[in-house]
């Protein structure tokens, strides 16, 4: 599915990660056609975070900070641009949304990620580890720390972060977003940016309730698919 929010991510003049007169990023491969790069794009991301999920979770202490965050978009991303793992220099939104800005952006997510590692402890049910999904996304959306790939990273790490919960907290969850629909697209779109504007995650909530399952049912949920 080809994304529509590059040119509404210029907020007024060229953007210095695009060439010249496009809205098209600089690549390590010059691909210079959006649709040869989405696809590209898409398929190394895949390949990269596919690889990433075999990994072992780091503990805590590793987990939980800037430096780790910005590592896994290096590791996604850094096959095809060279911005991989730097947070973004210049300003960005999508639509009336527009996001942190730069020069806050490090001191902002290293704030956001101490504090929600300090709220771990308070995770006992499946309604406390949702909220603390929902709202921990919604302020990683908001500070939206690189010019490409929010999205695709705040998920990964945030399926790992529940990965090292379950371990700390005796969990047995898993952050599943396979069989996504378009419509599930839809609504998490919707969700996001009504997070973004009102600071409200309740909607980010009832998708990662949705998205949160025991592994026990992931796996029969599998089977009973591949039937």
């Amino acid at each position: 599915m080809k994304r529509k929010g590059r040119v509404d991510e210029a907020l007024s003049t060229q953007s210095r990660y695009c060439y010249p007169g496009t809205t098209i990023l600089i690549n390590n491969f010059d691909i210079k056609t959006q649709e040869e790069l989405d696809i590209a794009e898409r398929r190394i991301t895949t390949l990269m975070l596919a690889t990433l999920q075999l990994k072992n979770t780091p503990k805590i202490n590793t987990l939980l900070t800037t430096k780790y965050y910005l590592n896994i978009h290096k590791e996604v991303f850094g096959p095809i641009y060279s911005f991989a793992g730097e947070t973004r220099n210049e300003n960005i939104s999508k639509g009336n949304t527009p996001f942190c800005r730069p020069e806050y952006i490090y001191s902002y997510l290293t704030d956001t990620i101490a504090s929600f590692k300090g709220k771990i402890p308070t995770i006992s049910t499946k309604d406390d580890f949702t909220t603390w999904l929902a709202d921990f996304y919604g302020e990683l959306n908001i500070i939206h720390p690189f010019r490409e790939g929010n999205g695709r990273i705040a998920r990964e790490y945030l399926r790992e972060c529940v990965e090292c919960i379950n371990n700390l907290l005796g969990f047995d969850y898993e952050l599943n977003f396979s069989n996504i629909t378009e419509q599930d697209s839809k609504q998490f779109m919707h969700a996001s940016i009504v997070s973004a504007l009102t600071a409200n995650n309740q909607e980010l909530k009832v998708f990662s309730d949705n998205r949160l399952q025991e592994k026990q049912e992931v796996n029969t949920n599998s089977i009973k698919k591949g039937r």
